[in-house]
């Protein structure tokens, strides 16, 4: 499936930047609208309708459980169902571990990692419902290159690296929590995108420029990859090449590490063999 016709697609962030090229990619595959952005989305979903799309959208800060709970029912009452949850809106702020702002660190976190959790937990018996009626159902997180390692080609983002690293664990976490309702999750992974944002710094800064547009894509080709990658069920969907080499540098020194154990077990014999089958895990779900 490549289409999403008739689909009802919600997405964070999604007044401007990557959330906003995602909104467009769903509108062009046959997708209806539900923008959430805590700033104005109306210039977006006018743009959006322009180009033929049905929009709507609603001012929600992801950090408050409620906010999030009135959109996951105003989408219902304005569409009937939900079939993808772009999980996208995200902050940042720049700087090493030792140098940040703590307030600013808690604002991230708080978007970051506690408003993607708050998105997939109310999104989740809507999405339930859709698959069981035999209708496509995903939830597609925005992590970042910053989930698959420390990129080496950026300033210290530290606090944003530790919340994309973690929209990977919730990622996988979910995959296996709601497998067996039929919904697909799948991380998201750009590297550098041409938001207008992005832009912006290229254009006014040769020291930016230099830093990042050899590195950045533009935002129809990563939004594209992202819906192609959701689609087909990929759990990583990992769009820059320039993420590749050390995101796989990063993953053999994660293995070296691990491999250093010794061999204890058969992997084929072991209880936790990577199927997901929870009936084989030796502690009961009752005692934990």
């Amino acid at each position: 499936m490549t289409t999403l016709t008739d689909a009802v697609v919600v997405v964070t962030g999604g007044a401007t930047g990557v959330g906003l090229a995602l909104a467009r990619e769903a509108a062009a595959r046959g997708a209806r609208l539900m923008i959430a952005d805590v700033n104005d989305a109306s210039e977006a979903v006018e743009s959006l309708r322009t180009d033929g799309a049905t929009a709507e959208w609603l001012r929600t800060d992801m950090s408050e459980y409620a906010e999030v709970k009135r959109l996951a029912d105003a989408t219902v009452e304005r569409y009937g169902t939900v079939n993808v949850l772009c999980n996208n809106a995200g902050t940042g702020v720049m700087g090493p571990i030792q140098d940040v702002d703590p307030a600013e660190v808690k604002k991230t976190l708080d978007i970051n990692i506690l408003g993607m959790f708050n998105a997939v937990h109310a999104f989740t018996p809507l999405l339930k419902e859709a698959a069981a009626q035999g209708r496509p159902a995903y939830i597609m997180n925005t992590g970042s290159e910053h989930s698959l390692g420390v990129p080496p080609h950026v300033a210290p983002m530290s606090v944003y690296t530790m919340s994309k690293f973690a929209a990977l664990g919730l990622t996988e976490a979910s995959r296996r929590d709601l497998h067996g309702f039929g919904i697909g999750v799948s991380l998201f992974a750009p590297g550098w995108v041409l938001t207008e944002r992005v832009s912006s710094m290229i254009a006014a800064d040769p020291a930016w420029a230099a830093a990042i547009a050899p590195y950045a894509q533009e935002s129809a080709e990563v939004a594209r990859a992202a819906f192609d990658g959701l689609l087909k069920g990929t759990l990583v969907i990992a769009t820059n090449p320039h993420s590749r080499a050390f995101a796989m540098e990063h993953a053999r020194d994660i293995m070296a590490d691990v491999q250093a154990l010794p061999l204890i077990d058969e992997p084929d014999a072991h209880a936790h063999d990577g199927t997901g089958d929870q009936s084989k895990c030796p502690f009961p779900h009752s005692s934990l």
